[in-house]
């Protein structure tokens, strides 16, 4: 049976994964808003349950069936430190933690969220407006304050409560002489707060085709049930090139 040591070390293989998975997601899917502590450590500790489920599962599948806990502890330990499984069990945790960030990129809850509120006959986002409009945006014109017009491809922009800051690439600004768009110069502009008058989204990414995807899967399995009859989520539009006001 292990040691001391060896069993704080199972109970922290055991814990580590969802915490790993989680880290994971909120890096890949570079989320800047404040999670409440409590919450990482509800989806961690839910996240270590369902990576150890998997391995047991796989392990039971592949091996033989785990009778006890103390049996599972032995896998890991006896006769020696099983290395080659650690690494099995981390490689799932970052799998899962993949999975997780996809789930964020493609905004799987707002798909859901979409589903409850056409069941219930509601639409409204707990997304602040300016994320929101943003997250899929590829392609945007500013109309700035001092009355300039300016086309370019999303780079970045604020979150999380912040300043509104948005930065592009390939800037060109409305030339009023030859009635055109003309490049200013430089491979990127930062647009800060009181910079910005209007923002129109010319082109969205392919997060939203994806998101399509997703929602006739849902429809296919059944899940998609509007009564009235039609739901449009406005990111959804079929047409990426049409623009949108800020």
């Amino acid at each position: 049976m292990a040691s001391l040591p060896g069993n704080v070390i199972f109970y922290a293989v055991l814990i580590a994964p969802g915490f790993v998975a989680v880290m994971t997601a909120v890096s890949l899917a570079a989320i800047e808003d404040d999670i409440k502590q409590f919450v990482l450590l509800v989806w961690s500790l839910v996240s270590s349950l369902l990576i150890d489920a998997l391995f047991i599962g796989a392990y039971q599948i592949f091996a033989e069936p785990i009778t006890s806990f103390s049996q599972f502890q032995g896998i890991l330990f006896d006769p020696a430190f099983r290395i080659g499984y650690i690494l099995v069990i981390f490689a799932v945790s970052l799998f899962v933690g993949v999975l997780y960030a996809g789930a964020i990129l493609i905004d799987l809850p707002g798909i859901l969220r979409g589903i409850l509120q056409a069941k219930m006959q509601v639409s409204y986002s707990r997304c602040q407006p300016w994320e929101e409009y943003l997250k899929h945006a590829d392609q945007v014109m500013v109309k700035t304050s001092d009355n300039q017009t300016y086309i370019g491809d999303v780079s970045g922009w604020s979150r999380a409560n912040r300043q509104k800051e948005l930065r592009i690439t390939n800037p060109h600004r409305y030339n009023e002489n030859i009635k055109d768009f003309e490049p200013v110069g430089g491979p990127e502009q930062l647009f800060l707060n009181d910079d910005i008058q209007r923002i129109t989204v010319r082109k969205t990414d392919q997060i939203l085709s994806i998101r399509e995807q997703v929602k006739r899967v849902l429809v296919s399995c059944g899940i998609w049930l509007d009564p009235r009859g039609s739901w449009i989520d406005p990111r959804d539009s079929e047409n990426p090139e049409s623009t949108r006001d800020d």
